[in-house]
């Protein structure tokens, strides 16, 4: 016959009803713990200071899933597109775009401002956005363009298109884009 009373000293370290409570209070159990948007905002500043994803989910005390659940958002309303502006494997800005009102939306991961996209700019223009396009693509007037677009298989000159071919890679830095489209509902 098992002793529980010495049981409960060799896993718990105590025999006592009350501590034992306490102890039990302490585990959680069922439904994940989710955060308020004051906590997502927080996570947000935390992975901006370079903070890993498993060390913001251990602060908050939820899992490494839930945290990049919270902090890879999907597309939302009239949002149609997300840029990743990546640095290695470290989302910089997120880039939400929305085509038909000509505007955009991002969210800054890094405090370092040579690594985002627009910098300094908190609240950058559709013109901004343009030109963060031309600015990761070969100029509109390289010597040769009609030959480099029928190489890669475009008709014109459009940087959103070229990007999305080369994932917007420059030979002068180690940042590129990972681009995300909504999906279209088929009726």
């Amino acid at each position: 016959m098992k002793d529980y009373r010495k049981l409960c000293i060799e896993l718990f370290g105590t025999d006592d009803e009350t501590e034992l409570r306490k102890i039990a209070g302490r585990l959680r159990g069922g439904r994940k713990k989710s955060l308020t948007e004051k906590d997502i905002d927080n996570a947000i500043k935390m992975q901006g200071r370079g903070m890993s994803t498993k060390k913001i989910a251990e602060h908050f005390g939820v899992s490494r899933q839930t945290i990049s659940k919270y902090l890879n958002k999907p597309l939302t309303g009239s949002y149609v597109m997300r840029l990743d502006f990546m640095y290695k494997q470290k989302v910089c800005t997120e880039i939400y775009v929305d085509f038909e009102n000509k505007q955009i939306k991002i969210i800054n991961r890094t405090n370092d401002i040579m690594k985002r996209a627009f910098g300094v700019k908190e609240n950058p223009t559709w013109e901004d956005f343009e030109s963060f396009l031309e600015e990761r693509c070969f100029p509109n007037s390289r010597a040769l363009k009609k030959t480099i677009l029928q190489r890669i298989g475009v008709e014109s000159y459009d940087p959103l298109q070229i990007l999305e071919l080369n994932k917007g890679r420059t030979a002068e830095d180690n940042q590129y884009i990972n681009f995300t489209r909504k999906r279209r509902l088929a009726f």
